[in-house]
C-alpha cells in the first residue's frame, strides 16, 4: 500500500483538482487489512479513472482510495474473472480476442470496470449489469470481504445499490461466444458514431446529464440554445450538448457554476429538473 501526496488534477479526466495527501494506492488484497485506522473518521472516495468525478479546486482532507486489481481470465465455462482497475476498452477488447460478444458497447467508455459496475455504465442501448453475474467487494464498514449477485444490486439506468461505502475488488461476467465478423463490425460502427456525436477534446467526462426514458438530456440542452455557452472556461460542446468541455487551466469551480446555469435554464424552459451524471467532490463554496 502506498499512501502520496497527489495533485487531483492529474488523476481525474477533466484534470481538475487540489491537492490530496492521503492518496492511497492499493495494489493487493493483503494491505485491505491494514486500511481500518487510516479511514475511520474521514471522508473516504473511492476512485478509477476518475472518468465521471469532478474534485473542487481547493484541498481534498479526506482520502481518495485507488484499486490496483488488474486480473482478467476467460475460464472454461465461459466466465470472465476481471479485476476493478481494468479499463473498460481493454476488457472489450479482450472479449474481441476471445471471439465474445456483446461487450463492443465498452470500447469508448474512458472508466474502469470498478466505475461501470457502480454507475451502470452503458452506451448504445447497452449497460455493464447486463454482463454481470457478481462480484467480490471490501466492505469498509465492517473490514470483510463480500461476495454480491448481480440481483442484490438493484441495477436501474446508471445506477446500483448496496455499494456504498465498499470497494469492488474484481467481478466475473457471463460471456458467449460470437462471430468475430460481427463484433468487429460492432465496434468499428460504435467508434464511427462516437467520433461523429462526441468531441474529442481531452479535458470532459463523458455525459454530464442523465437521460430517461422521456428525454434525452443533450436535447434539452440544444433546444434550450445552450450549445457552446462557456464560464471561464468550461464550455458545453458544440458537437454535443450532454458533453462540456474544458479549457487548459480551466478551474472545477467553472464546471459546477456551468452545471447549474444548465440545470436553471432547462428548468425554466421546460419545467425538467436534469440529474447529474458527474460527480462533484469537495468544497464549491467561494
Amino acid at each position: 500500500m502506498n499512501i502520496n501526496s497527489v495533485n487531483l488534477s492529474e488523476v481525474t479526466t477533466y484534470r481538475f483538482g487540489g491537492i490530496c495527501k492521503n492518496f492511497i494506492s492499493i495494489e493487493s488484497e493483503d494491505e485491505l487489512s491494514h486500511l481500518e485506522k487510516i479511514i475511520k473518521g474521514k471522508q473516504n472516495v473511492i476512485l478509477g479513472k476518475g472518468s465521471n468525478v469532478a474534485f473542487s479546486d481547493k484541498e481534498f482532507y479526506g482520502n481518495v482510495l485507488t484499486p490496483k486489481f488488474e486480473e482478467l481470465t476467460l475460464s472454461d465455462n465461459f466466465e470472465i474473472k476481471v479485476g476493478s482497475s481494468v479499463f473498460l476498452p481493454k476488457l472489450s477488447r479482450f472479449f474481441k480476442d476471445n471471439s465474445l460478444s456483446n461487450a463492443e458497447f465498452l470500447i469508448g467508455i474512458p472508466g474502469t470496470v470498478g466505475g461501470a459496475i457502480k454507475m451502470n455504465a452503458g452506451a448504445y442501448g447497452w449497460e455493464f449489469s447486463e454482463l454481470l453475474k457478481d462480484l467480490r467487494c471490501f466492505n469498509l464498514e465492517t473490514f470483510e470481504i463480500e461476495i454480491l449477485k448481480k440481483e442484490e444490486l438493484e441495477f436501474s439506468y446508471r445506477k446500483s445499490k448496496n455499494l456504498d461505502n465498499k470497494i469492488i475488488l474484481s467481478a466475473t461476467l457471463t460471456v458467449e461466444k460470437g462471430d468475430k465478423k460481427i463484433i468487429d463490425k460492432n465496434l468499428s460502427d460504435f467508434n464511427e458514431k462516437r467520433k461523429k456525436s462526441q468531441p474529442a477534446a481531452i479535458y470532459n467526462a463523458g455525459s454530464v446529464f442523465k437521460n430517461t426514458s422521456d428525454y434525452f438530456a443533450g436535447e434539452l440542452i440544444d433546444n434550450a440554445g445552450l450549445k457552446g455557452y462557456k464560464i471561464d472556461g468550461v464550455g458545453v460542446s458544440e458537437k454535443h450538448a450532454n458533453f462540456f468541455v474544458a479549457e487548459k487551466g480551466a478551474k472545477a469551480i467553472s464546471l459546477f457554476k456551468l452545471v447549474q446555469y444548465v440545470k436553471d435554464k432547462v428548468s425554466t424552459k421546460f419545467g425538467i429538473t436534469l440529474e447529474e451524471e458527474i460527480i462533484f467532490i469537495g468544497d464549491f463554496t467561494k
